[in-house]
């Protein structure tokens, strides 16, 4: 893998790293308050997890020069994360039935938020610098 194609990974790799480092800092402020430490740390990893592997598809669509792969690209990471958030949040609401963690549902939605945030960010970056290119070349 080149170099600038590693660097569009950074941000989310520090918002994990950061992330998870607050969480275990602030441990016993956040078991005093009802949240699941445990199930944060796991909810970070998979919405990393599956965050970039979003923007691996997102990316490969816009590398192509046919403008539907992006089109394609863009949908099937939306449905790549809906349906594996459904089935993930299904999976802990049958597993832990009399006891879902509330407050960790909500700030791992928060992540999601996060994460997601990055992606559009660094696909806009992506985008942004193949328009220039493209620019310059047709010039």
């Amino acid at each position: 893998m080149k170099p600038e194609n590693k660097k569009i990974f950074l941000p989310m790799i520090f918002v994990f790293i950061i992330s998870n480092g607050l969480i275990t800092v602030f441990n016993t402020f956040l078991e005093r308050n009802g949240f699941d430490r445990e199930f944060l740390i796991i909810a970070n990893l998979f919405f990393f997890i599956l965050s970039l592997a979003a923007l691996i598809l997102q990316r490969r669509g816009l590398q192509s020069e046919n403008p539907n792969a992006f089109v394609r690209g863009v949908y099937g990471s939306i449905l790549l994360k809906l349906f594996v958030v459904i089935i993930a949040v299904t999976t802990y609401a049958f597993i832990k039935t009399k006891s879902i963690n509330k407050p960790a549902i909500f700030f791992s939605m928060g992540l999601y938020i996060i994460y997601t945030s990055i992606e559009v960010a660094t696909l806009m970056k992506l985008a942004k610098a193949r328009s220039n290119v493209k620019k310059r070349i047709t010039s």
